[in-house]
């Protein structure tokens, strides 16, 4: 049996009982993913995504009701006091030239991740006290996980959306990506021999699952649908029409609604062309070699699971 869903967001679909934080309070259990194209908080009041961006501002003037806009006061993360920052779409508005993107190193879940949280923090109802119970995912739990785990963690005074709230949060688990969406998943199909592919942002990710027990595990670090929009983008029709390279979110967001629209300046004209041409490269260039070394393994497999943004690319024959 095959599922395909847009987002492994399913991966904190089962959190742990909420833990007690040191204060009467407990702590609200959230699961957050932080990707390589956009941050997703799951909790009892829904998900929330927001574009995985930050541009830091050098003074508050009106962005401070912006969404996705935090100011840091005090707290554990010293490195970022007197900071002020948006994240997400705004900061995409105010320049793309200067936003930070989780993308641009290989620690940009750790520098960016508490950044872009506290922001999608800031898109929910007001709270003048936040008591988290994280569980999170990453790409390499082992490499990565204590790095992220401790960037998270601790106490934050900040001023979300000019109003003042003290945010503490405890990590209870880092997963590799992909472990919560068999979680998920197991109580529709068998996972006893599966066989999971998270087609993300930044990158790709083969799993196999023993049950609830991951077995073995390989990803690419640069082939993900990122590498598909950079050769949308690039393409000479693209270039042609522009008389420069595509704008990489724009491209994105035209794709993710099956529009292929370029922004709100053309119209009358559809990228869709040179994503037919560029996606069968990609396919072959970084899909296949992915997959092909599980091709013994898919006849025997009880559940193959495609998750990611990937996973629901249009396709053409």
């Amino acid at each position: 049996m095959t599922f395909e869903t847009e987002t492994h967001s399913e991966s904190v679909a089962t959190l742990p009982t909420p833990v007690t934080s040191g204060k009467t309070d407990r702590a609200s259990p959230m699961g957050v993913d932080i990707g390589n194209r956009s941050l997703k908080l799951v909790s009892s009041q829904g998900e929330t995504r927001i574009d995985s961006y930050v541009h830091y501002l050098s003074e508050r003037a009106s962005m401070a009701a912006s969404s996705g806009y935090v100011e840091y006061r005090q707290g554990d993360r010293s490195d970022l006091v007197g900071k002020q920052w948006v994240a997400g779409i705004s900061a995409y508005y105010h320049g793309l030239r200067g936003i930070y993107r989780v993308t641009d190193t290989n620690q940009g879940k750790a520098d960016l991740g508490l950044q872009i949280l506290l922001s999608g923090l800031s898109m929910l109802p007001y709270r003048a006290e936040w008591n988290l119970c994280l569980v999170a995912s990453i790409h390499d739990g082992q490499a990565l996980g204590k790095g992220l785990k401790a960037s998270l963690e601790g106490t934050h005074i900040v001023l979300m959306s000019n109003k003042r709230s003290t945010v503490q949060i405890s990590v209870a688990a880092v997963l590799e990506e992909g472990s919560g969406a068999v979680i998920h998943y197991h109580r529709e199909c068998d996972t006893t021999n599966a066989l999971l592919y998270d087609l993300g942002n930044g990158t790709l990710i083969v799993s196999g699952f023993a049950g609830l027990k991951m077995t073995d595990r390989r990803y690419s670090q640069n082939g993900g649908v990122e590498s598909l929009i950079e050769s949308v983008a690039t393409n000479e029709q693209i270039r042609c029409k522009l008389l420069k390279e595509g704008d990489r979110h724009l491209i994105r967001a035209g794709i993710e609604t099956r529009t292929f629209t370029y922004g709100t300046q053309y119209p009358d004209w559809t990228f869709k062309e040179a994503y037919k041409v560029e996606l069968p490269n990609w396919i072959e260039r970084v899909l296949k070699p992915m997959v092909r070394p599980t091709e013994e393994r898919m006849a025997s497999a009880t559940a193959l699971i495609a998750i990611g943004g990937g996973a629901c690319l249009p396709a053409w024959n």
